[in-house]
């Protein structure tokens, strides 16, 4: 044991001096009795002394420590692949069963490793390898690997238990190259190939609007099969909608067929496609796929008003012209008297874009109300003239001159919805724009998503505003020459202009959400295997966040009705997981309260489908499995050879023990032994006194 020091500063001599002076006045309190020998007044003062000494080392409160050398474990994160396709019985590989001894022998961990296991599908949990059950409708490697190596645990070894047949997430083979740890891998499933024909992708915009045509792309796999020919039916519940014929051969393996679908209903609609063979197929659950589309009204309807002909107007409209959801009219002004038209058919626009500020006879003649639609400014130089500027900027530009600038994230509204989905990316490697950096902000309560950095200065003088004001959005960018970054070789920089404005665009063109209650499905479709996930905030009537709500639901559909609550996650926000449903369409009602107040209420919908992604292809990705372990510097086994996993010479020279000194420190103060001596002595003086029938 080590004294290292003391918790109160006192100075070295003045402990000293106190010290003595302790021991000089327990000396002095029995110098003057003469009935007792010398030998006994100084037992007596040196035991009260010790006493007084050791409350006042208490009190100064000194700690030691202890330094102890002890080995660790080498610890193992073992990740198992439980998704659907790990459970599937094919050849030799008997599916559960096989996976089930896998897990057996993992389980079996020699006493002088220890190992955590965690599952992994689309997400990455711990789990009880005891009672694990495949079951999950995703596999996402990427996502598990990348929980692991950049875990604060200090894995030495990875075991990776997997099939290798992705259906989320990137590819991990440059991952596990970059891993510090070897990563193991057991190969799941069989090789072979067999008689098949299934779905593999469906691919479609989430989102469709009424009255509109919504194309839809079908992949299709086959193996096995020559000069056969099948149907593939676009399917709503039992209603065909569309159906195509085709006829495959043993020379192609991949097939793409496209569905042109008109919407007329909004609402969350669900649809199939559906493959109809009479061929002995190895597997049928694979033919059927169900998918979902949110359909919306209508498009976004927005007038782009350009003040002048600028690179930055070509580029924003060829940007608008790209997004299905958007209906773009233009108008651009090439001199006071003449101008080029682009209109659709509309009543009412959600949008006016000012590109440059515009005079007053072209709002006269476009019949504007400015106080009625949202509108978004953009600066355009050399378009200034006396009309109104106020009427649409958000930003008081206090000099006319421009700047070569930099972007800069507000950090204050960095988790803005505007902001959300842009590449993580620096900025300052981005082509300047040109913008002011003596602006400032016209409304007290506007907010200021990107500012001008000039020459490596960060200023205050806003880039991009925004402003709601009751049920409308205003917004201004007050930026040029950003075609630049529109015309990029470098992809980052040509994603985050476009995103940027997208994101603005939307969120403009939308009326603000002002209830109290929110609430959304974590995704619109859900597979039979999965818990549906409902997460809600609430605010309350006063706009504060509503820390003690209740929130109540009730969820139904045709031959199911439950209640449920959901949990409070604190901080306004809450959540439920309802256990696994049968596939149908479900509908819920969710009601907020306080007390007997009620807060809100609002309702909602999502589906549950049967059909999984894990059952489109079953062939086990050796390639890939090998690549991850040859790049970690781990070994690959199959799953027949697990028996010798732990007796694997190469594996045990990856798992070595670690030595660590683990330091100790001991403070006397909070130890009752101290002052039970300090009594003890005090006891003793006592004793000495009493037997001499001292005072």
């Amino acid at each position: 044991m080590e004294f290292q020091g003391l918790q109160t500063s006192f100075p070295i001599f003045v402990i000293v001096i106190v010290s003595l002076l302790i021991c000089l006045i327990s000396w002095y309190t029995y110098k003057g009795y003469t009935s007792i020998s010398t030998k006994w007044k100084i037992t007596l003062s040196a035991l009260r002394a010790s006493a007084l000494i050791l409350l006042f080392f208490l009190f100064l409160n000194p700690f030691f420590k202890t330094e102890t050398e002890v080995t660790l474990k080498p610890k193992i994160a073992v990740l198992l692949d439980i998704s659907e396709s790990t459970a599937i019985h094919k050849e030799t590989y008997q599916g559960n069963d096989s996976f089930q001894n896998v897990i057996a022998t993992l389980r079996n961990v020699p006493s002088d490793y220890e190992a955590d296991f965690l599952g992994f599908g689309s997400s990455v949990l711990p789990i009880d390898p005891a009672v694990v059950v495949p079951s999950g409708t995703q596999t996402n490697i990427y996502n598990a690997i990348e929980n692991v190596v950049s875990s604060d645990e200090e894995y030495v070894s990875v075991i990776l238990v997997t099939d290798g047949i992705i259906t989320a997430g990137k590819n991990p083979i440059i991952l596990a190259r970059e891993s510090h740890i070897p990563i193991h891998v057991i190969a799941l499933g069989d090789t072979s190939k067999v008689k098949d024909v299934s779905i593999k992708n469906i691919t479609t915009n989430g989102t469709g609007f009424t009255n509109t045509i919504h194309k839809i792309t079908a992949e299709l796999s086959q193996y096995g099969f020559d000069e056969h020919e099948i149907s593939i039916n676009l399917k709503s519940d039992d209603q065909l909608l569309d159906s195509k014929k085709l006829k495959i051969n043993s020379d192609t393996e991949i097939y793409t067929l496209d569905f042109e679908l008109e919407l007329s209903s909004p609402g969350l609609q669900q649809y199939q496609i559906e493959v109809i063979t009479e061929l002995d197929e190895w597997l049928e659950q694979n033919n059927t796929s169900t998918f979902s589309i949110e359909v919306l009204e209508s498009k976004n309807k927005i007038l782009h008003i350009a003040s002048g002909v600028h690179p930055d107007v070509k580029a924003l409209r060829s940007i608008l012209s790209l997004d299905e959801n958007i209906e773009l009219s233009t108008f651009t002004a090439l001199n006071p008297n003449y101008s080029i038209k682009n209109f659709t058919e509309t009543d009412e626009y959600d949008l006016v874009i000012y590109h440059g500020l515009p005079t007053s006879k072209t709002i006269a003649e476009l019949g504007l109300d400015l106080n009625e639609t949202a509108s978004l400014f953009i600066l355009l130089p050399n378009s200034l003239n006396s009309y109104a500027e106020n009427t649409f900027s958000l930003i008081n530009n206090r000099s006319p001159d421009l700047f070569d600038v930099q972007i800069k994230i507000n950090s204050e509204n960095s988790d803005h919805a505007i902001l959300e989905g842009l590449p993580d990316v620096n900025l300052l490697n981005f082509a300047p724009l040109q913008s002011s950096i003596n602006a400032s902000n016209a409304f007290p309560e506007a907010q200021s998503l990107l500012t001008a950095q000039y020459q490596n200065i960060t200023t205050d003088s806003p880039l991009i505003s925004i402003l709601e004001q009751g049920n409308i959005r205003r917004s201004e960018f007050l930026g040029s020459g950003w075609f630049k970054m529109f015309l990029s070789p470098n992809a980052d920089e040509r994603i985050f202009i476009e995103q940027l404005l997208i994101n603005l665009i939307d969120w403009t063109a939308s009326n603000p959400d002002n209830r109290l209650l929110k609430i959304k499905p974590s995704k619109n479709s859900f597979n039979s295997n999965e818990s549906p996930l409902i997460n809600a905030s609430l605010i309350n009537e006063t706009g504060d966040v509503e820390t003690q709500g209740v929130i109540e639901i009730t969820i139904t559909n045709d031959d199911f009705s439950a209640n449920y609550t959901m949990e409070n996650l604190d901080n306004g926000n809450y959540q439920l997981q309802i256990p696994s449903l049968a596939d149908g369409r479900y509908e819920f009602l969710a009601t907020a309260r306080k007390g007997n107040r009620e807060i809100d209420q609002q309702s909602g919908e999502f589906l549950v489908s049967e059909s999984s992604v894990e059952l489109a292809n079953t062939t086990r990705n050796n390639d890939l499995l090998s690549n991850i372990a040859l790049g970690s510097k781990g070994e690959f086994m199959e799953y027949t050879s697990v028996d010798e996993l732990w007796n694997n010479e190469e594996i045990r020279s990856t798992l070595n023990s670690k030595k660590e000194i683990q330091e100790t420190y001991i403070f006397p103060i909070r130890s009752l032994y101290w002052f039970f001596l300090v009594i003890a002595l005090l006891a003793a003086e006592w004793i000495g006194r009493k037997r001499f029938a001292l005072p």
